[in-house]
Parts: C-alpha cells; sequence; structure tokens
C-alpha cells in the first residue's frame, strides 16, 4: 500500500472532516462533485451521525455529495463497501502484467449507480484501488432477469 500524500487542500479536508464527525479518515478522494472519505469500519456509523447528519453537514461545508466508505484489507471487501447500494454478481481477481486486474460484474440495472455522475464515482475506486492495493478495476454488467 503506497503512503497518502496530502496537499494542503487534503490535509483541510480531513481537518474540516474530523472538525464534524469526530473521526479521522484514512483516505479520501476529490472529485468535480464528489468527496469520498474512507474510514475503518467501527467507526463508519459515527462518521455518518444519526439520521445521516454528519453527512449533512459535510455535504454544506464541502459544496460536494459526500460519501463515507468503511475501509478493508481485502480488496474484494473493500469494493463490496464502496459499491454496496449496487447488486455485484461477481468479483474476480486476474494478474495481468505484475499487477492484480479486478474484474467486478454488476448487475446492468446498476451500472449508472456504479459509474457515477460524470463517472466521478469509479474513478474514485479505480483511485482507491491503485494507491491501497496496486490494483485495477474493470467493470462489467450483466442481465438479471427479475
Amino acid at each position: 500500500m503506497s503512503e497518502l500524500e496530502l496537499t494542503e487542500k487534503g490535509l483541510s479536508f480531513f481537518s474540516l472532516f474530523e472538525k464534524i464527525t469526530r473521526v479521522i479518515p484514512s483516505d479520501y478522494n476529490e472529485g468535480e462533485e464528489l468527496l469520498v472519505f474512507v474510514v475503518t469500519p467501527l467507526q463508519l456509523g459515527k462518521a455518518i451521525g444519526k439520521k445521516g447528519s454528519n453527512i449533512e453537514r459535510l455535504k454544506r461545508t464541502f459544496n460536494k455529495k459526500v460519501v463515507v466508505v468503511a475501509d478493508s484489507d481485502e480488496p474484494e471487501a473493500f469494493i463490496r463497501n464502496y459499491l454496496n447500494n449496487v447488486r455485484i454478481i461477481n468479483v474476480e481477481s486476474r494478474q495481468v502484467m505484475n499487477e492484480n486486474a479486478l474484474l467486478v460484474v454488476v448487475n446492468e440495472a446498476d451500472r449508472g449507480i456504479a459509474i457515477g455522475r460524470n463517472g466521478e464515482r469509479i474513478k474514485a475506486l479505480k483511485n482507491f484501488l491503485k494507491r491501497k492495493f496496486n490494483a485495477t478495476i474493470h467493470l462489467k454488467t450483466r442481465r438479471v432477469l427479475e
């Protein structure tokens, strides 16, 4: 796992996040309209707050959509935590040119949720996986008849 390099802006994000939630994040990713913080699983509820109150305060403070994700040392568990509102059919790990490639198969109906507005959600996930596990992600869809 490579170390997270904090810029002055990143440090201010961490500081404001900690001030509002009383939780220290282990990582973050900033997009144009999306800010994702990673916290330990035990601290997830505290970071979100009662009825999402901390998330609302963070949204107003940063003027962006804010998502808080539970951390994990396993790539598949991290992906499942990150895409918790997406029906994941399968996660497969492969070695491609000395790099871990993760093939994630999601329900076709959830493809837009997995990618996010302007692709920001999947870009953030790619950044986390690259930093944390030196892995790339490939998203596939499968039509599920219900």
